[in-house]
């Protein structure tokens, strides 16, 4: 029976992406994420660990939206890390976390941006370090291979945070980034958003945010089990980024760290682009690896799947 529900998902997807184009959500459709009061991130977590109880199953899998792209953000053209997208995955109503990029300006403002320059997504050519706010400002956002003016302006991370405040969780990826740690966790403090937010980036600077406020959730990228151990003495650290091994028969490292107490993250990146065309395989290995936290472009479409496997 489930493999007949996939395979009617997956011929609806495919027949959705024939036309994608004009792929829209439904109008008047209240998002899910206002419906109840969200709790803070690190009670999230605790709960989370608790229900596994190292052994127990999924209760349900966490998506995240990679630089806030979502299916129908992607298909308006809408350019990642931007106000605009961001708005699309809160209002999406199934999107439990944005993914977003910080940069510092020339003049010292974090702003929303993956590259190191502007060039990829926005009309400028130059490096973000090079520029002045200011000079940002004057910049159009459109999306990789766009180039008409869209009127989107690249937004600080406080305006981001204006946006997200009590409506969806955040992870901030500062890595090779060139952050200052004091700023970004004074922003954070100063809006309010240490219950919202957490930060991706090398062990070093991960470990400076703990020294700063052991409040301040950390996500750190780990490839070992003894790796993991290593942030036992952070409290803010319990959810942890790994690379799913999808040439592997089988992936336990979700499963052994769980029995560490602690929580899993990665993505399917590139792969899940062959859910377009009802290809479901790469999203199933990662059910299978009872990872709790998965990163895709294609939000709609692993929420449908999830769904179907009970998971949501």
């Amino acid at each position: 029976m489930k493999i007949l529900k996939h395979f009617i998902l997956g011929l609806f997807s495919a027949i959705l992406a024939f036309g994608c184009s004009g792929c829209t959500e439904k109008q008047g459709k209240e998002p899910v994420n206002n419906e109840k009061p969200r709790p803070d991130l690190m009670t999230l977590f605790y709960e989370t660990i608790e229900k596994q109880d190292k052994v127990n199953p999924r209760e349900k899998v966490f998506i995240v939206a990679h630089r806030a792209n979502t299916r129908k953000g992607i298909a308006e053209r809408v350019p990642e890390n931007s106000l605009e997208i961001i708005q699309i995955a809160i209002e999406s109503g199934i999107v439990d976390m944005v993914e977003l990029d910080v940069r510092p300006t020339k003049d010292g403002v974090l702003v929303l941006m993956h590259d190191a320059s502007v060039k990829r997504t926005t009309n400028g050519t130059k490096n973000v370090s090079d520029m002045t706010y200011a000079e940002i400002l004057e910049l159009d956002m459109n999306r990789e291979n766009d180039s008409q003016k869209t009127g989107i302006k690249v937004p600080t991370l406080k305006q981001a945070f204006e946006l997200c405040k009590g409506k969806i969780y955040i992870n901030l990826d500062i890595h090779g980034k060139s952050v200052p740690a004091g700023v970004l966790a004074d922003l954070i403090k100063e809006c309010g958003m240490t219950d919202q937010v957490m930060i991706y980036s090398s062990k070093e600077e991960l470990v400076d945010y703990q020294m700063i406020d052991p409040n301040i959730l950390i996500h750190p990228y780990v490839s070992t089990i003894a790796a993991a151990r290593e942030y036992k003495q952070y409290p803010g650290a319990m959810l942890f980024q790994y690379g799913l091994k999808y040439d592997q028969d089988t992936d336990d490292f979700a499963r052994n760290m769980r029995a560490e107490g602690f929580l899993t993250y990665t993505n399917i990146l590139n792969q899940d682009k062959h859910m377009l065309n009802g290809n479901y395989t790469y999203l199933q290995k990662f059910v299978n690896s009872e990872t709790d936290f998965i990163q895709t472009d294609y939000a709609e479409l692993v929420h449908e799947y999830l769904e179907v496997e009970g998971l949501r």
